[in-house]
């Protein structure tokens, strides 16, 4: 029986000047840019391939029949499905903060819902028949903005908030064109780099988002316990009223400026999760609660797709790689990306 495959061929196209700020992703309706152009393996952490495969996932155009060459749609779901890590990684988080949901307040579903519509009009106008808009998808920012604004909290360690399962793809589906177009431009940057551990630029699913959650950690440690601290005070009736306020008001003005990650992780977190534990489970737990909220909650999908949406506008060099200077476009650059996916990649992934 002959395996199925799929073969992509789509161009990346980088704004013209001094940064890396890819434009749009434009399907190809024919052979590709040249004909002698012959489609190559996927690279080894399949970024050409789930590109090409999360596009076919967000443009409804593609599922046409018309498409020319056609698109084997449910394979390409199948294959999106099994091959992208950060679905896996959700699921194995995703428990952990729906049992912490169980013990806070909730955003209530009908603010969700009126997000959904928001993002999905925006979403819509930047499908188009011949691929995906990217510069078309900054009023989403303005959707994310406003529904911060409504539900008066910051995107940033809520556990509040649920989304429908449609929602909730659409969102998986949007991260992983947006990652991956990020992946796709930093392999053909560090292609051409002479030295890659000096002027090669990196993509990380955790550290790119919350790039020291270890000191967060510290510092959440150290609020914590004056919080405690001060509460034991007070309720002892040492000392003076107004003194004691004089005393610890600064104090937590000074952590939520300073320490502000910090404080907000405390903060939503249920105060038995908290004081059920010792100093070192503690530790080892608010490390962990910040992995489980980035990697499995809706709102830190959420965090991880504006952070990617501010990248896309401003430049991949003003928000992740603030350390490596970007080529000077003399005008616009686009890539030219072709490959072939077969069932036995996803079989190798499977026994990886």
């Amino acid at each position: 029986m002959k395996q199925k495959s799929l073969r992509m061929g789509y161009d990346v196209t980088l704004e013209k000047g001094n940064t890396w700020k890819p434009l749009k992703v434009q399907y190809w309706n024919k052979e590709g840019p040249h004909p002698d152009f012959k489609p190559s393996e996927p690279f080894k952490y399949m970024a050409d391939a789930l590109l090409g495969l999360s596009m076919v996932k967000l443009n409804h155009y593609l599922k046409s029949p018309l498409t020319k060459p056609s698109v084997d749609y449910s394979f390409a779901m199948e294959a999106w499905n099994s091959l992208d890590p950060h679905i896996e990684l959700f699921e194995r988080s995703s428990p952990r903060i729906r049992a912490l949901q169980t013990q806070i307040a909730v955003v209530p579903p009908l603010w969700c819902e009126e997000f959904e519509n928001h993002f999905n009009e925006h979403l819509d106008l930047a499908i188009k028949p011949w691929g995906i808009d990217i510069a078309a998808l900054g009023p989403l920012v303005e959707a994310f903005s406003w529904f911060e604004s409504k539900i008066n909290s910051p995107l940033l360690y809520n556990f509040g908030i649920s989304f429908s399962k449609p929602f909730m793809e659409k969102l998986h589906t949007l991260f992983s064109f947006l990652y991956h177009v990020r992946s796709l431009v930093a392999v053909d940057h560090n292609a051409y780099v002479e030295d890659p551990s000096h002027e090669g630029v990196r993509v990380d699913a955790i550290s790119d988002y919350l790039p020291k959650a270890e000191y967060v950690v510290n510092d959440a440690l150290l609020y914590w316990s004056f919080n405690k601290f001060s509460q034991s005070y007070i309720r002892q009736g040492v000392g003076d009223a107004k003194f004691d306020k004089h005393l610890t008001n600064p104090m937590l003005t000074a952590f939520r400026q300073y320490s502000h990650h910090a404080c907000h992780l405390v903060d939503n977190l249920p105060k038995s999760f908290i004081s059920s534990l010792n100093p070192i489970e503690l530790e080892e737990a608010l490390y962990l609660v910040q992995m489980d909220w980035l990697l499995g909650s809706p709102a830190g999908l959420l965090f991880k797709i504006r952070e990617e949406l501010y990248a896309v506008q401003s430049g991949y060099e003003k928000i992740f790689w603030k350390d490596v200077d970007p080529p000077h476009y003399h005008k616009p650059v686009a890539l030219h990306v072709c490959c072939e996916l077969k069932e036995d990649h996803l079989f190798e992934k499977k026994s990886a």
